[in-house]
């Protein structure tokens, strides 16, 4: 049986607060990781969103052109039909994709006019080429894809919306922890990302 002196006493009570002590200042860096953790875990969610709604938007797109450059195969299976334009029309599917803005340069709002002008005289021209063909009547399929094509065009400005109210999102976050996200990592880009929708 260990009997405790006073002298002892003391040492454990000082021993046992000084544990203690340890024990808390431990405690509080876990709290600040946490916290940061959180943080970086909510932006990749955000950015995640943002990327996901745009990568759905131009794979819609994709989409758009793949049925135009279909229904100019349909036509061709007629074999009666104007080949330089049918070449010509193929070639201009084929630079819409240079023409196409990204993220950053959708910043300049001229750039989207140009490309959905082109988009959407060149969707024109090709259906005008088709619905003019003598036997249009003959393969149905003209009209099928004529209506994808239409229908593509028309889900253009919701993807659009989808898209922007991520990037708010995002903007919003990025705006109101600025400092924390510089700190916690660098690389990450801080600055505000282009919308579709013009400023008010």
């Amino acid at each position: 049986m260990f009997i405790l002196n006073d002298s002892s006493k003391w040492f454990l009570t000082i021993g046992f607060l000084a544990s203690v002590l340890i024990s808390c200042s431990d405690k509080k860096p876990t709290s600040d990781s946490g916290a940061t953790d959180s943080l970086l875990v909510k932006y990749q969610a955000l950015n995640d969103s943002v990327e996901s709604n745009w990568n759905i938007m131009i794979a819609d797109d994709d989409d758009k052109h793949l049925l135009m450059k279909r229904l100019l195969l349909e036509i061709s299976y007629t074999n009666n039909y104007d080949k330089d334009r049918f070449d010509q029309f193929n070639q201009l599917i084929d630079d819409l994709k240079s023409m196409r803005y990204d993220q950053k340069s959708m910043s300049n709002s001229s750039s989207i006019d140009e490309y959905d002008s082109a988009t959407f005289a060149l969707s024109d021209e090709i259906i005008r080429f088709a619905r003019s063909h003598p036997r249009y009547e003959d393969f149905p399929l003209m009209a099928e894809l004529i209506d994808d094509i239409n229908a593509k065009n028309n889900y253009i400005l919701l993807h659009r919306i989808h898209y922007d109210n991520w990037v708010k999102e995002l903007n919003s976050f990025k705006a109101a922890n600025k400092e924390k996200l510089m700190s916690s990592d660098p690389a990450i880009d801080i600055q505000k990302m282009p919308l579709f929708e013009l400023p008010s």
